[in-house]
């Protein structure tokens, strides 16, 4: 299959699936196959960052050995065909055999995305991941200069990952290669006041800008006041309002922002009132219009093997014991009873929330409720 033919499937694919999710009110979401696909390969990082706590993991983990992740690739493209696929962690690059996985999983023809935080000393591990002719690189950088060494929390962060950018852009030019270098940043009280210089920085050929509205610490217990007393989040939050329009109107000028505008306007009405989206934003679907069970279309692979469509529910196996088709064929259909949304979701959130047709809702779902009073973030009339 020519690469432009596979990046046709990719599209159809996925434009497919998700419009499967409603198609005859919903009765053959059922169907669906996934359309987010995320290796956490390891809960471990070198990083310390102040809005995750994955960091403070440590001990041996129990993952699956290198062939049988390779296996478990070789059989997603065997049952879906060539796909988009995501390697991340924890820091995917501290497992050794990351980068002879990836050109496993690009030798298969699948789309492979890898994250990383570029904290490298020796260039070796960027060098051999760029050559394995990867989709994507996505490195995470949530500042220029102090302000990203300042968030990630050790010593020389910047100069770091700006050289793991710099041996990307290289090895793309000289040895002309397609991948695509995305800047991934995180939208916080840390940056606000860079947050548009980095969207500048990324806007060369060959690179874009995705941004992210922080969120709860990742690797911590459900809180859904977490904002409340959170040095992360935004003390004026009508100034990351502002951020936030400024970057709309960089991507109207054609700036590379990877954003649609219905991801960036969820962030404007997040940052004004974020108990009315709060798990949306977590579960990436703000921009949605009608909010769907994520165990219809959503497959991650934890570190130890195991297998969750939602992360408000049960695993449903593990990689070491069976088959990956199988366990997605007979998961829990978690979108005819017993979705997490309306345990997780405040009152507002839920009321605001128009379930697709394929989410079998309670009575209750969208009982008109007054908005949020307990967010001191809801603007008065």
């Amino acid at each position: 299959m020519t690469h432009r033919t596979a990046l046709l499937y990719k599209r159809i694919y996925e434009a497919w699936n998700y419009r499967l999710r409603n198609v005859a009110d919903g009765h053959w979401a059922g169907y669906c196959r996934p359309t987010s696909i995320v290796f956490l390969l390891t809960e471990r990082c070198n990083a310390k960052c102040l809005h995750c706590d994955i960091w403070k993991n440590t001990g041996r983990e129990d993952s699956p050995q290198a062939e049988q992740w390779k296996q478990v690739v070789s059989d997603l493209r065997r049952w879906l065909g060539p796909v988009q696929i995501v390697f991340s962690g924890g820091e995917a690059l501290m497992k050794p055999f990351t980068t002879d996985l990836a050109a496993h999983a690009v030798s298969e023809g699948l789309f492979l995305e890898v994250l990383t935080h570029g904290y490298w000393e020796d260039q070796s591990k960027i060098e051999r991941l760029a050559r394995t002719k990867l989709w994507k690189v996505t490195i995470s950088l949530d500042g220029l200069g102090d302000t990203h060494t300042l968030v990630r929390g050790r010593p020389k962060f910047w100069e770091r990952t700006l050289r793991s950018i710099e041996t990307l852009q290289r090895i793309q030019k000289d040895e002309r290669l397609n991948y695509t270098i995305r800047l991934k940043t995180v939208i916080m009280s840390h940056n606000l006041h860079e947050a548009t210089e980095i969207a500048r920085f990324g806007n060369v050929e060959g690179m874009e800008v995705f941004y992210q509205a922080i969120e709860q610490n990742y690797n911590t217990p459900d809180d859904a006041n977490w904002y409340l007393n959170s040095e992360n989040w935004p003390k004026d939050p009508a100034l990351a309002v502002a951020t936030v329009e400024k970057l709309i109107e960089l991507k109207r000028q054609g700036h590379r922002i990877a954003n649609s505008h219905q991801q960036l306007e969820a962030m404007v009405s997040y940052f004004r009132d974020p108990a009315a989206s709060r798990v949306a934003i977590m579960t990436h679907n703000a921009h949605e219009a009608r909010r769907s069970c994520s165990a219809l279309t959503t497959l991650q692979l934890q570190a130890n093997g195991d297998v969750t469509v939602c992360t408000g529910a049960d695993r449903i196996g593990n990689v070491k014991q069976q088959p990956i088709r199988e366990m997605w064929e007979k998961r829990p259909k978690l979108w005819e009873s017993g979705c997490c949304l309306e345990k997780r979701c405040s009152a507002s959130e839920l009321s605001a929330t128009v379930p697709a047709s394929s989410l079998q809702a309670s009575s209750a779902w969208n009982a008109p409720t007054e908005p949020s009073h307990d967010s001191p973030f809801v603007e008065k009339q």
